[in-house]
């Protein structure tokens, strides 16, 4: 399956239900299309009206243009007349009525092929009139108008791609979520400045939907979501939080972008990645910080990297964790540097988070829950487990709380605490 269909055959299958669903409307679109779009009853037969779904089309493109008629009318043609810019105009097509009885609507629909000329430059405004031809020498005019815009372009950011655990584009396991940059319609615009304004900047279609999802080493593709309507047309930044699927650890897998524009398609292929096991913490480090009237200052503070606790006198920055409060018997801990912590529910830790956690898995968790990443630890208690971004790099570690002991009437008191590392 190519990568094109596997994304577009399902929508390519609506498109002629969604056109013979409507054509007992006047005409649908995602925006209110600027021509008449009401039909009055006559005493005559002659009802008709016309379905299209935008108001940009690119150079080329056909339209899907489809006419909706009373089966009693005995309709004979159809004249497609094409006004450009107000000046030049053209029969461009006339067409035998060939219409499809619609069971729900109990009207015959029929698509009627109108191309837009490949000549017309970005901006150009068109008008076209169709009109029905009925056997008892009787007319219905219906018109739509659009504007030439170009086909919607679709390009990586400067930094592609951001992973979020904080790990190295190799280590990206199985969950691991994964940020693209993508630019939408680079430069461009989506709505023409009101007269007399004028802009040099491209004309966009809109993008009606941006799908996602991955192709696998043997070419298989598989969609994982879509985002709706991002770009009207106009120049837009969007990053594409993207997760990297189960069942694919060991093999490589890229990820596939496509925008879709009415009856366009524009689509990119991120550089492959090979999904890695997840990466295990190695090591297990002691701490502790006391505090208290007989404690030393220099005891005060903790440096995570080195195990060890960090003199008073030193700056901040090497200062991970420290008493940063005291009252009665809690202690509270806060980091006097860049590194932050997020505490882990209880409900996280009943599953045995602490023991089987990864680097991956904490760097999600810290990234999923980013608002609650601080600096200050709050009051801590035996068995609070903290993930931690050590200093705001991609370095994670898992620290828990092994014993609390207050000062009182002058006593050092200490809070000791394992945590797991790199």
């Amino acid at each position: 399956m190519t990568i094109f269909s596997a994304f577009t055959s399902s929508w390519r299958r609506l498109l002629p239900g969604a056109f013979l669903a409507l054509a007992g409307l006047a005409t649908a679109s995602c925006e209110k299309e600027p021509f008449d779009d009401h039909y009055q009853i006559a005493a005559e037969p002659g009802f008709a009206t016309i379905n299209t779904l935008a108001t940009k089309y690119a150079p080329g493109e056909t339209v899907p243009l489809s006419v909706a008629y009373n089966p009693t009318d005995n309709l004979k043609d159809i004249t497609v007349f094409q006004v450009v810019n107000r000046q030049d105009s053209a029969v461009v097509g006339t067409y035998p009525a060939n219409g499809q009885l619609n069971q729900t609507t109990q009207y015959f629909t029929q698509m009627v092929p109108y191309v837009v000329p490949t000549t017309l430059a970005n901006k150009t405004p068109v008008r076209v009139d169709v009109t029905m031809n009925f056997a008892n020498g009787g007319k219905r005019m219906r018109r739509f108008t659009y504007t030439v815009a170009a086909t919607p372009t679709l390009k990586f950011g400067t930094t592609p791609a951001t992973y979020r655990n904080g790990l190295t584009a190799t280590a990206q396991a199985e969950g691991d979520i994964i940020g693209y940059s993508l630019v939408i319609n680079e430069g461009g615009i989506g709505v023409l400045p009101t007269p007399p304004a004028t802009s040099t900047a491209t004309l966009f279609k809109n993008v009606d939907s941006l799908a996602y999802g991955y192709r696998n080493a043997a070419g298989q593709s598989f969609r994982l979501g879509v985002v709706a309507a991002p770009s009207n047309g106009a120049a837009t930044n969007r990053t594409v939080d993207v997760r990297v699927p189960v069942r694919t650890a060991g093999t490589a897998i890229q990820f596939v972008f496509v925008a879709f524009a009415q009856t366009q398609t524009t689509t990119i292929i991120s550089a492959p990645i090979t999904v890695a096991q997840p990466t295990a913490f190695a090591g297990l480090k002691t701490g502790r910080v006391s505090f208290g009237s007989s404690s030393s200052p220099d005891s005060l503070a903790f440096n995570l990297r080195t195990a060890l606790n960090e003199p008073a006198a030193n700056p901040v920055t090497a200062k991970d964790l420290l008493v940063s409060g005291i009252s009665g018997g809690t202690v509270s801990l806060s980091a006097a540097n860049g590194t932050r912590y997020y505490k882990v529910p209880a409900a996280t830790l009943a599953t045995g988070f602490y023991n089987t956690a990864t680097a991956n898995t904490v760097g999600n968790l810290l990234y999923q829950n980013a608002t609650a990443n601080l600096a200050d630890l709050g009051t801590v208690a035996v068995n609070d487990v903290y993930a931690v971004r050590v200093r705001g790099t991609g370095e994670m570690m898992l620290l828990r709380i092994t014993g609390v002991k207050p000062s009182t009437a002058g006593s050092t008191g200490r809070v000791k605490f394992e945590y797991r590392t790199l």
